[in-house]
C-alpha cells in the first residue's frame, strides 16, 4: 500500500482541508433526484447547482469525485452545516473508519478495499459519507465508479432503494464497501490454497516472502474492518436522529458480515503462521538431511584419509612402497574399511 504524506498538514490550522494522498482525480460532482416515481440525475454540475436541484420531497444524493478543489467543497460543506472539522476528515485519507453521530447528521469514513494483481498489493480508496437532512453526500478519492451498480438499481426502481429515504441509501453504500470486502477474503483464501500446495508439494525459501505478504495484506484488512465493525454495532443499538428504526435492522446486518470477516481473517493469520512454523520446520529437518548424509560421509571417508595420509608421507625405509603387491592391497583395505564402517552405521540405524 503507497504511503500517505501526513506531513502535508503541518503547521496548517485546525480544519484545514488538506489532501494528504498521494494521488486524487479532478473534482467531479454529480447528484441523483429522486422519488418512487421520479428519478433524475444530473452529472458535472457545479456547487451552486447542487444546492438549487436539492428537493423538499425526493431523495438527494450528492456525489463528489476527487479533491482537486477544495474551495468548492468547503463551500457545500458549509452550505449544508458540515463542520470544518469533518471537511478535514475527508481529506484525510489516512484516517481510520469512523462514525460520528451528531444528532441532526451523521459522519462515516470507511475504506474501499481492492487487490491490485500486478503488484500483488492491497490498494485503499477512502469513502466519507455526510448524511444530513434530506441529503446524502458521498466523497471519493477517485472515480472508480464504486457504486454503479446501486445507481443502475435506482435508475430503473429496482429494490427498495427508491422508496426509501436517504438513511437507507448510506446503508446501501456501505454494504457495497463491505461486500468488497468479501472479494478480498475469497481472494485471500485462494492465495492460502495455492501456497499450501506449494508447501507440500515444492517448499522453497521464496515461500517465506509470499507468506509474509498474504500476511501483510491480512493485517491491512483486519485493520480497516475491526474499527468500523465496532462503530457500526454502536450506530445500530444506539437511537440516531438521522437513522430510522427500519434501517438500524440493516446496519446490525453490515454488522454481523463485519464479525464474521474478522473472525476469519483472525483464522487465517492462525494457519498462516502455522504454515510458516512448517516451512521452518521443513527447511531445517531438510538441513538436518544434509547435515547428517555429510557426517556420515565424513565419517566413513576419515579411516581412509588416515591410511592415506601416512602412506604419503615418503619414508625411504617403507617395507610395503617395494611389495609387489602393495598397491592392490592399500586399495582393498580402504575399501574393507569403508565397507565395515557402512555397515556398522546401518546397523546401528544411523541412517
Amino acid at each position: 500500500m503507497k504511503k500517505i504524506r501526513l506531513s502535508k498538514k503541518s503547521g496548517l490550522p485546525p480544519g484545514s482541508p488538506v489532501y494528504t494522498g498521494l494521488q486524487t482525480g479532478e473534482t467531479v460532482i454529480s447528484m441523483l433526484v429522486y422519488d418512487d416515481e421520479n428519478y433524475q440525475a444530473f452529472e458535472n454540475i457545479s456547487v451552486e447547482q447542487a444546492i438549487e436541484l436539492q428537493g423538499e420531497k425526493t431523495s438527494n444524493w450528492i456525489i463528489v469525485k476527487g479533491f482537486s478543489e477544495p474551495e468548492n467543497l468547503q463551500k457545500l460543506g458549509e452550505y449544508f452545516g458540515i463542520h470544518p472539522l469533518i471537511i478535514e476528515d475527508i481529506f484525510n485519507v489516512d484516517h481510520m473508519p469512523k462514525v460520528e453521530d451528531l444528532d441532526k447528521s451523521l459522519f462515516i469514513t470507511l475504506k474501499n478495499l481492492t487487490w491490485d494483481d500486478k503488484m500483488q498489493i492491497i490498494e485503499s480508496e477512502q469513502i466519507s459519507l455526510y448524511l444530513g437532512p434530506n441529503v446524502l453526500i458521498s466523497f471519493e478519492e477517485k472515480d472508480n465508479n464504486i457504486f454503479g451498480e446501486i445507481i443502475k438499481r435506482l435508475e430503473i426502481g429496482k429494490g427498495k432503494g427508491r422508496v426509501r429515504q436517504e438513511d437507507y441509501l448510506c446503508y446501501l453504500l456501505m454494504d457495497q464497501i463491505v461486500d468488497n470486502y468479501y472479494i478480498l477474503l475469497d481472494h485471500t483464501e485462494d492465495q492460502m490454497e495455492d501456497l499450501e500446495k506449494l508447501l507440500i508439494d515444492n517448499p522453497t525459501n521464496e515461500l517465506s516472502h509470499s507468506f509474509l505478504r498474504l500476511k501483510k495484506n491480512l493485517m491491512i484488512l483486519r485493520k480497516t474492518i475491526n474499527p468500523l465493525k465496532e462503530e457500526i454495532r454502536f450506530l445500530a443499538r444506539e437511537e440516531s436522529g438521522v437513522i430510522s428504526e427500519y434501517t438500524r435492522q440493516y446496519l446490525t446486518d453490515i454488522n454481523d458480515h463485519l464479525s464474521f470477516i474478522v473472525q476469519s481473517i483472525d483464522s487465517s493469520r492462525e494457519m498462516i503462521s502455522s504454515m510458516m512454523d512448517l516451512l521452518m520446520a521443513n527447511n531445517a529437518n531438510r538441513m538436518n538431511s544434509i547435515m547428517k548424509t555429510l557426517t556420515l560421509v565424513s565419517t566413513i571417508f576419515i579411516p581412509m584419509t588416515l591410511v592415506s595420509s601416512i602412506y604419503g608421507m615418503n619414508f625411504e625405509f617403507m617395507p610395503e612402497l617395494r611389495w609387489k603387491y602393495g598397491y592392490p592391497v592399500f586399495l582393498t583395505g580402504l575399501a574393507t574399511m569403508g565397507i565395515v564402517m557402512y555397515v556398522y552405521m546401518k546397523r546401528k540405524k544411523w541412517f
